[in-house]
């Protein structure tokens, strides 16, 4: 990891309270090659990439109000602008807490922007200096483990006219304390259930088989078994991967590693749940349907133009019809 700016705020507001929020702005950045400095931005994104995250474009509100070329931006107003916004945002939240908005710029495979809602340790206060500076030992008095809320923008992704990827990392938390985060990014959260159910049709066709399993087909068919068996067929992939691997990050790392954009939670069902188990297509007034381990020699044949398929019972039963047919 490559940082190359760190910032952080406050934004102060308490729980049961409202018309009662206010900022303390810093005006210097965090030395970005404090051990301590990067110690902490490892342990955030490390949690970050640990819990199931929603992807999401900006909507035409939240951030885009602020700046709309992430090309070039002042990393430090940008900061402060958007810590004033939140501020103003959850200003008028009975629910909502204030803390300190870490704002990293770093780079791994691609450009990013993270952002951190971060609280103090129990019994612990951290303090913003006279000068506009920090006491560095953050790590003392920030629980940087346990977060409470955080985004991560892909700057390559968003900055890139060509790709249509979505390029917001978004922790999926508690919808009445988090949808003030939410609107403060401004997302566009519709859903892309075919992108998603795509996607991990992609992972399927490609990660490293679990130790228990042959073939692709076979992989293919636990995913199929999964989703069928959870609850309004909500698949996760934390949940998935712990059930397919015995480690809950495996299809996540897998994802992030090859830039595949997939959401940590969606729905898979209908044709996005049937094709993980079953083929099916239609030509000529003719629809073929079946599981994908019935294609093998044994039982459906193609061959070059040709489909042969095995079956003396099915055979006997569509003869019947049609005899059943004729006689009408």
């Amino acid at each position: 990891m490559q940082i190359e700016s760190v910032v952080a705020h406050i934004v102060n507001k308490k729980t049961d309270e409202t018309n009662n929020a206010s900022v303390q702005l810093s005006e210097k950045e965090l030395d970005k090659a404090d051990d301590r400095v990067i110690e902490i931005i490892n342990i955030l994104d490390k949690s970050f990439t640990e819990k199931t995250l929603k992807r999401a474009k900006f909507s035409d509100g939240g951030f885009k109000e602020i700046t709309d070329d992430f090309n070039s931006i002042d990393f430090m107003v940008l900061s402060k602008q958007l810590t004033i916004k939140l501020k103003d945002i959850i200003t008028s939240s009975l629910k909502a807490k204030g803390g300190y908005l870490l704002f990293v710029k770093y780079i791994t495979t691609h450009s990013f922007i993270g952002i951190f809602l971060v609280r103090n340790k129990k019994g612990s206060e951290f303090i913003l200096n006279e000068d506009g500076s920090w006491n560095i030992d953050m790590n003392k008095h920030l629980d940087v483990e346990n977060f409470a809320m955080g985004v991560k923008i892909n700057l390559t992704i968003l900055n890139d006219e060509n790709l249509d990827s979505r390029y917001i990392s978004l922790i999926k938390g508690n919808t009445d304390i988090s949808q003030y985060f939410e609107n403060w990014i401004g997302l566009d959260d519709s859903k892309e259930e075919s992108k998603d159910a795509n996607a991990l049709y992609e992972i399927a066709n490609n990660i490293d088989l679990p130790d228990d399993i042959q073939t692709r087909d076979e992989l293919k068919k636990k995913i199929f078994d999964f989703a069928k068996g959870s609850k309004n067929k909500r698949v996760n992939l934390k949940e998935l991967s712990q059930y397919l691997y015995g480690s809950v990050n495996v299809i996540t790392d897998y994802a992030e590693n090859n830039n595949i954009d997939v959401d940590g939670e969606f729905k898979l069902s209908g044709n996005n749940l049937r094709k993980f188990y079953k083929v099916s297509v239609r030509a000529n007034n003719i629809e073929l349907s079946a599981p994908r381990t019935s294609f093998n020699p044994e039982v459906i044949e193609i061959l070059g133009s040709q489909i042969v398929i095995h079956s003396p019972e099915l055979a006997e039963k569509l003869q019947l019809e049609l005899d059943n047919t004729n006689d009408e």
